[in-house]
């Protein structure tokens, strides 16, 4: 059986434990593709075709892949064991991100040309709500309940915060520029979002509703994630080529890993 971690490339949107983890899978944005990387020798092994523009990809709780193909205003699914393309379906304009539910039930992208969410059932792959949200929604990420999704905005700089089972759009937290990618500490109690524009990372305390910190990173973070036991968040700085790595609980970097550009 494959063990599946999905990637986005350029990116750290998953912290993985590669003892467990057999593939990596990344999107190739510009020619249309997914990789597939042997984890433990690095080497890519297989190429999944037919996608116009693959953006970002999300390894469900069941075990299916599912991403987002911007060009084509849809979402996919795809089977992790045997690299086969199961669905495809339309959601709104433009979609960046994809994110599925603890429960299995839901599926959610993130619509930027459209600004707003699909709410997808996973079973019919049918939308079932679209949630209007922000200018430019991009990054998405959720409550470990999965009662809440969390959306940066990257038009309105902003923090946009969906109450799921009532589908709307309850709050919202001024950031500042280039808000791009958000993801939830595991206690559900901070979401970090970079800010593309700023170089920083910010901490939003869920419960305030307000910034708790800015942390200064390197140039243009994109993706970034939080370890597993919610010790270390880790920022993919595009310049100069370098990870982050910020101790939690201080909000201070303690280290940065120089990748090369």
């Amino acid at each position: 059986m494959h063990a599946a971690v999905a990637f986005l490339v350029l990116s750290c949107c998953t912290i993985p434990d590669l003892s467990a983890a057999t593939w990596l899978y990344t999107a190739n944005e510009g020619d249309g593709t997914i990789s597939v990387i042997n984890a433990d020798s690095g080497q890519q092994t297989a190429i999944i075709r037919g996608l116009r523009g693959p953006h970002n990809i999300h390894l469900g709780p069941d075990g299916m892949l599912y991403l987002t193909d911007g060009p084509a205003n849809q979402a996919v699914k795809v089977d992790p064991e045997t690299l086969r393309i199961l669905a495809r379906w339309p959601v709104g304009r433009g979609p960046a991100h994809i994110v599925m539910t603890p429960d299995k039930k839901l599926l959610l992208t993130t619509n930027s040309d459209s600004g707003d969410v699909s709410v997808i059932d996973s079973a019919s792959l049918e939308t079932v709500a679209t949630i209007r949200v922000g200018r430019i929604p991009h990054g998405i990420a959720l409550s470990p309940d999965g009662r809440f999704a969390y959306v940066a905005h990257l038009g309105s700089k902003d923090l946009g915060i969906i109450d799921i089972a009532n589908r709307k759009l309850t709050a919202s937290v001024a950031l500042g520029d280039g808000a791009v990618q958000t993801w939830v500490d595991p206690q559900g109690k901070f979401v970090y979002i970079t800010g593309s524009a700023t170089g920083q990372v910010f901490k939003v305390d869920i419960a305030k509703r307000a910034i708790a910190a800015r942390i200064e990173v390197g140039k243009l973070p994109a993706q970034l994630g939080v370890s597993p036991d919610g010790k270390y968040v880790i920022s993919c700085d595009q310049e100069p080529g370098q990870i982050t790595f910020i101790d939690a609980a201080s909000d201070q970097v303690v280290k940065r890993l120089s990748l090369g550009k």
